[in-house]
């Protein structure tokens, strides 16, 4: 019987192993229009001092635990509170699987197979399935989220490079309050003038065409997309936690 196997390190799971399946290292992400928070990657644009973390547009503290509680379980939380009124584009737990042992995906009924698609397939669900090549099976559940009344919940699996990758994410929910129209590449950013982005936003079709475009498109669309943004208040907090089972 496959036992469950973790190195965790100031409350951050750095590698874990269940029988063949590796994973890690995990983490938690968040942004504004122009900084960027992660524990697993590089932080752009962004200071931190233990716990609180400048963005370009104003402080957040961040608190974050991970938890082996049971043989075959983890549990993972995190908490986004706004120490400043700050303009935010998402708030993440990240969880990061090597795909050579498992076989596919599963998110709100639809097997997903590993293509290297980096096709964020965003859900709102609160159930994601890696099942392996031995039968073995990974289910990871959002218990918990809050959104301070401005952020809904999903769930996402993308399948990059030689990853599987599953985002419990905090997005704005309508009315917005900045939409960021962007056409990104390795060379620079071009953005589109705010208004012109709030009028597009307005239009439904174009809404629902230019949401998040290049990230449910994957890695063959341009990084043309619309990313919106919404006002955490001093004070506010957004939290996320999650369960990680595995069979």
């Amino acid at each position: 019987m496959n036992q469950l196997k973790t190195t965790i390190r100031n409350n951050q799971l750095i590698h874990g192993q269940f029988g063949d399946i590796t994973f890690g290292p995990w983490g938690l992400e968040c942004s504004d229009r122009h900084a960027f928070v992660t524990l697993t990657d590089t932080p752009r644009n962004v200071q931190r001092n233990e716990n609180v973390w400048l963005l370009s547009g104003g402080r957040l503290q961040i608190d974050y635990a991970t938890q082996q509680s049971e043989t075959n379980t983890l549990h993972l939380q995190v908490r986004f509170h706004a120490l400043d009124d700050i303009l935010l584009q998402d708030g993440v737990l990240r969880m990061v699987f090597d795909k050579t042992a498992i076989k596919h995906g599963v998110i709100d009924n639809k097997t997903i197979l590993h293509t290297d698609s980096d096709k964020y397939r965003l859900h709102q669900t609160n159930t994601v399935r890696l099942v392996g090549q031995n039968h073995a099976t990974i289910t990871v559940t959002l218990d918990h989220a809050e959104g301070a009344g401005r952020f809904d919940p999903y769930l996402y699996l993308r399948d990059r490079a030689d990853q599987w990758i599953i985002h419990a994410r905090l997005l704005p929910r309508n009315p917005v309050d900045q939409v960021w129209l962007r056409w990104a590449n390795r060379f620079f950013t071009v953005s589109a003038p705010d208004r012109l982005a709030q009028l597009l936003w307005r239009i439904t079709p174009a809404q629902k065409a230019l949401w998040r475009l290049r990230e449910r498109m994957g890695r063959n669309w341009p990084e043309i997309q619309a990313v919106p943004l919404n006002r955490l208040q001093r004070g506010q907090s957004l939290t996320l936690e999650v369960t990680c089972r595995f069979h």
